[in-house]
């Protein structure tokens, strides 16, 4: 007879496949992930858009340890949400979705034990780069679109981010000028820089850098081989220039997956890290 040394799970409260919103006849679904016994009060909220290159997704990618099930243990309500990606429509319909996941849920807050003065996101690559926006275009009319629950404030109390674009027509972004389709940046804009320049310019998170942007944790590999180390240093530095609250975590000698190798899987100590960063970083800014 062996015994496990492994921990046992947390048990935790889950509801899936709840539709959020539809846009072009596509249906978008969220699952939402608690403590269990759920508490009979209005939960801090952390949402995440599992997508990689904008044009592939999974709403079970949030579900690692070391994600929405880290968090829900400590007392948070998690949202892992689906978004239309790329090959089904292109820019702005991603964050024209993100825009609707927290809308949805400030209006459905009651139902689902959600606080709707306390919603953060968080992403990793794509997924951080429309955390990023999120962040910094609070209540712009611009990019609001009209995937769902409209009258609602879309504006979220705390972003972090990994290995996430910032400027598309930043240096660095320029290796992508003469890439054809379906390289996953032309593939979202329908075009090169040359041909697509002024989208670009909408969907990069430094265009709206502003002094009330809500706290960000930026943190980036500094060897990073897909999106340039520089993209996550500029945003700290535009963010800091104006005098909002941000922090950067540069990962030394690491690649965009984190880890000392860019073939390794996206798991491991450094993804451990990241998720107590994340933990400690939203009860900082969401449970006070």
């Amino acid at each position: 007879m062996s015994v496990s040394s492994r921990p046992t799970p947390t048990p935790l409260t889950c509801m899936v496949g709840i539709q959020y919103g539809e846009a072009d006849g596509v249906p978008l679904y969220l699952d939402l992930l608690y403590p269990y016994p759920l508490p009979d009060k209005p939960l801090p909220t952390v949402v995440e858009i599992p997508l990689s290159a904008w044009n592939e997704a999974h709403r079970g990618w949030a579900m690692s340890p070391s994600g929405n099930p880290l968090l829900a243990a400590h007392g948070f309500a998690t949202v892992s949400a689906s978004v239309r990606l790329s090959q089904q429509a292109p820019f702005p319909a991603q964050i024209h979705d993100a825009r609707a996941i927290i809308r949805w849920l400030r209006a459905n807050a009651h139902h689902y034990s959600i606080d709707p003065e306390r919603i953060g996101v968080r992403g990793s690559s794509a997924s951080g780069h429309l955390a990023s926006l999120l962040g910094l275009i609070a209540d712009l009319p611009l990019l609001e679109g009209s995937s769902g629950s409209p009258g609602y404030s879309s504006r979220v109390q705390a972003v972090m981010t990994i290995c996430a674009p910032s400027d598309f027509l930043l240096p660095g972004g320029e290796m992508l000028n003469d890439v054809p389709l379906p390289h996953p940046v032309t593939q979202l804009f329908g075009g090169t820089v040359q041909d697509r320049k002024e989208l670009m310019r909408l969907a990069s998170p430094l265009t709206y850098v502003i002094s009330d942007a809500p706290p960000f944790l930026i943190v980036h590999g500094t060897h990073d081989e897909t999106v340039p180390f520089e993209q996550g240093q500029r945003l700290y530095q535009a963010l800091q220039a104006v005098g909002a609250d941000a922090n950067f975590v540069p990962i030394q000698d690491a690649y965009h997956n984190l880890r000392e190798d860019p073939s390794l899987p996206w798991e491991g100590e450094v993804w451990s890290t990241m998720g107590q960063m994340g933990l400690h970083f939203f009860q900082q800014h969401l449970c006070r």
